[in-house]
């Protein structure tokens, strides 16, 4: 057990600097995430799962947009869409619900509906991002 939390700590000290060092959502999505699931999989299931959550983790986390795109759907709002159930990364969007393409990034898309925005990678329908509540401007 000591040698888990000696390992975590390191792995949070050295992916700091990676954080602070970058300013793009996507290195610090990957940072973040790879450290998660490093973490994660470490607790659950040993060095072996540390490495494969690790990894997993930096992927997934590097789906993370740009500022910009964000700044994109905060000044071209969308009329929010009713969609029944739980709505989180990974939730497929259904054909029906009009997806709006992000302006500096046409492979992502974009809705909103209860109060929040939603990033949609377009080739899958998937959501991949939500950056909580976007407040409409000009």
């Amino acid at each position: 057990m000591k040698n888990l939390l000696l390992a975590t700590v390191a792995v949070l000290t050295l992916s700091t600097g990676a954080v602070f060092a970058q300013d793009t959502g996507a290195a610090v999505g990957g940072t973040a995430g790879g450290v998660t699931g490093a973490v994660t999989g470490g607790l659950i299931f040993g060095p072996i799962g540390a490495i494969i959550g690790g990894f997993t983790g930096a992927v997934i986390g590097s789906e993370a947009l740009r500022d910009e795109d964000v700044e994109y759907v905060r000044v071209h709002p969308t009329e929010p869409v009713v969609i029944e159930g739980n709505v989180d990364v990974g939730y497929v969007v259904p054909d029906a619900i009009e997806l709006h393409v992000v302006e500096s990034d046409p492979d992502y898309g974009y809705f909103y509906t209860n109060d929040r925005v939603y990033f949609v990678k377009l080739s899958d329908r998937t959501i991949v991002y939500s950056p909580g509540t976007v407040v409409a401007g000009e």
